[in-house]
């Protein structure tokens, strides 16, 4: 199953989409949502960032899989207000059961992925909330996770294009045994709703090797683990060599693959062709890309073995090298 990510749109960032947040110092979803006129603009940003097209686009160019991030907000329920005691974040219901819609109306399946939960899993701005991570600290937050997760896998059981459920975006804290319980928590709760054959994705928060194997599957409902590869944000990937971010992407990251479907299979739910600045340093742009091109392919190859990978992201407001439909559209990423 080869796939695109959503992102930037039900769940805010920054850098994805700038001019919503220009002359702010908001930083994260919640902070923009305690600005003037923050309800307007973020309906009209959720009407205008996808339209129907993009569904037809993806599927056109050989896409199977949308992976769709929401935050624990979609149900529009959230607890947390603002200063004027206002409730604070915003459901997000009927963009979601359109974006369900539009993928069934062109063929594609459908992977939910609850990307921020009460308190931050995080602590990033991904997580809706920057700062700390509280979701650790408080057994209410991850009740309230869980809750969030039967609510979704109740509303869309029965859309047979509907992949899978992701139970958490990037957890990323010390305290794995917590992530753990939740884990086998969420899982134990949600095969008692869902159709057999769902699958349940669990991320990897970026330590396979203690995370690995946390779900033992019960019949009928296969567990999948998510890692995001990337090369770009680590001080042991700052490497000048573009061969070694070729070779790493092409055998090392087939290795972690091959190793992990020892236990459960695996996808690749975010990469891209970003690389670090000094990989890229001294590059003209005819060069960078076509560095680009070759660095997507060797991430595929390295791939394959995968039951799944989705590009982050499928789109951002610059043709850059997370907006996966720009690079397809300027050659630059050449689907394999």
């Amino acid at each position: 199953m080869r796939g695109v990510n959503l992102g930037g749109w039900l769940v805010l960032e920054k850098w994805l989409t700038p001019s919503l947040f220009a002359g702010l110092d908001a930083e994260d979803e919640y902070q923009f949502m305690t600005t003037p006129g923050a309800a307007e603009k973020l309906r009209r940003h959720r009407a205008e960032f996808l339209a129907e097209d993009d569904f037809a686009w993806i599927a056109d160019h050989g896409l199977e899989l949308v992976r769709i991030p929401v935050g624990h907000w979609v149900f529009g329920d959230a607890p947390e207000t603002g200063p004027d005691g206002r409730q604070l974040l915003l459901g997000c219901l009927d963009e979601l059961d359109w974006a369900m819609e539009q993928s069934r109306r062109y063929g594609l399946r459908v992977l939910l992925d609850l990307h921020g939960a009460p308190g931050s899993q995080n602590g990033r701005d991904h997580s809706g909330k920057s700062g700390r991570r509280e979701w650790y600290d408080r057994p209410d937050y991850r009740r309230r996770t869980v809750d969030v997760l039967e609510r979704l896998a109740r509303r869309y059981r029965d859309a047979d294009h509907l992949w899978g459920i992701e139970l958490l975006n990037e957890p990323m804290d010390p305290r794995v045994w917590t992530l753990i319980k939740f884990y086998r928590e969420a899982y134990g709760r949600l095969v008692t709703i869902l159709r057999p054959g769902t699958k349940i994705v669990f991320s990897d928060g970026f330590v396979p090797w203690l995370t690995r194997g946390a779900i033992k599957p019960v019949p009928g409902f296969p567990v999948i683990m998510d890692c995001h590869l990337y090369q770009c944000f680590y001080p042991w990937d700052q490497h000048n060599s573009i061969d070694h971010h070729l070779r790493k992407a092409r055998r090392s990251r087939a290795a972690l693959i091959n190793w992990l479907n020892r236990r459960h299979p695996v996808m690749v739910g975010e990469w891209s062709v970003a690389l670090p600045g000094r990989t890229i340093a001294g590059l003209s742009e005819e060069q960078r890309h076509a560095l680009r091109r070759d660095y997507a392919a060797a991430q595929q190859e390295g791939y394959a073995g995968a039951a799944a990978w989705t590009y982050w992201n499928y789109t951002a407001e610059e043709r850059n090298e997370w907006n996966y439909r720009a690079l397809v559209e300027d050659g630059q990423l050449v689907p394999t």
